[in-house]
């Protein structure tokens, strides 16, 4: 398998020769990797109070939707202090996206409806015609943003909010 990219490295750095091809096939991006991370620090055991399904779809044009709504048409996912919220990243798009929450860290609990301890961060990637659950505590009070981290697909309306309940 043939390897493309670019090296970043500091100014004076060494960068040594990397072989134009792989010596192993590299597999499709996809959850392979996600089922064996497991978090150092994991969410404290508790079911979930809030679960909110996120379904990513996609329109001519580059419209890139969460529940059929670009960001601006969309209504704020409501939470409440305190609550151990999941969502279900669903992506019925022909891309994979990697989906970035604002404010929390979230732990992956499940794939493609399969439960799981999995790793924690603010960002996971959710592949083409994949489902992905996170969950996390609202314990940061506020109006969060959560997209795709592709910016284009992220300016085509593929973002949406968190606030929180009064």
């Amino acid at each position: 398998m043939r390897r493309t990219g670019i090296v970043l490295a500091a100014r004076g750095a060494k960068v040594t020769k990397i072989a134009d091809a792989a010596e192993t096939p590299v597999p499709p991006l996809g959850l392979a990797l996600e089922t064996i991370l497991r978090a150092a620090k994991p969410l404290a055991a508790r079911p979930a109070d809030r679960k909110v399904a996120l379904v990513f779809t996609e329109e001519p044009g580059f419209r890139w939707l969460i529940n059929g709504k670009a960001f601006g048409e969309h209504t704020p996912i409501a939470v409440g202090k305190g609550e151990r919220v999941e969502f279900t990243f669903e992506d019925r798009t022909t891309m994979a996206h990697p989906i970035h929450l604002h404010g929390h860290h979230f732990q992956v609990v499940a794939l493609d409806g399969k439960p799981l301890a999995g790793a924690v961060r603010d960002t996971v990637l959710v592949p083409a015609k994949g489902r992905v659950t996170v969950a996390f505590d609202a314990d940061n009070p506020g109006h969060w943003a959560i997209h795709c981290h592709n910016l284009y697909h992220m300016a085509g309306g593929m973002m949406a909010s968190v606030k929180y309940e009064a």
